[in-house]
């Protein structure tokens, strides 16, 4: 890698590519459950999914964002979901080009905050690289789900908002 990679939207045929790197991450992936989300990502005005690419390497990056409205802030809350170097490509700024980019495509929208969480299991590695280039730490506690199975009760239609089937999944 003599000169930066390139900086570009992922397009559907980078299935292969986003599906090592997201494996590189730590997560069992598989490229047909990978495509279908990589799809509506690249469909979904909110969400950007972007990839390094060096001319002799090929991919070698992935950043993916998405935004969300929030209330309190009064406008739309960038949220970094992924940001992954492939390794033989580590150590030669592509991550922090990567962040460069999610960040000035998240001013470029009149974002008004852009937010990465970290998993304390990863926290060694990745709270150092996001701190030492200007994010701060929160204290902050996430509790969530694991994935929604069918056993949850299907919902009535609300004031408008698509059931269940009506939605990507």
């Amino acid at each position: 890698m003599s000169r930066p990679p390139a900086i570009r939207r992922a397009v559907p045929a980078d299935v292969e590519a986003v599906t090592a790197l997201l494996r590189e991450l730590g997560y069992p992936v598989e490229a047909p459950g990978v495509e279908p989300t990589l799809r509506a990502l690249v469909d979904d005005p909110r969400a950007f999914v972007l990839v390094a690419v060096d001319d002799a390497l090929g991919v070698v990056g992935l950043v993916s964002l998405s935004a969300r409205p929030v209330l309190r802030l009064g406008g739309a809350v960038g949220t970094i979901e992924e940001l992954v170097v492939r390794r033989g490509a580590r150590g030669r700024g592509v991550g922090t080009q990567l962040l460069q980019y999610a960040k000035g495509l998240a001013a470029e929208r009149g974002w008004v905050r852009l937010e990465v969480s970290v998993t304390r299991l990863r926290e060694v590695n990745r709270g150092e690289f996001f701190a030492g280039r200007g994010l701060s730490p929160v204290d902050s506690v996430t509790y969530r789900w694991g994935r929604l199975e069918g056993r949850h009760p299907l919902l009535p239609a609300i004031g408008g908002l698509p059931r269940r089937h009506e939605l990507l999944v």
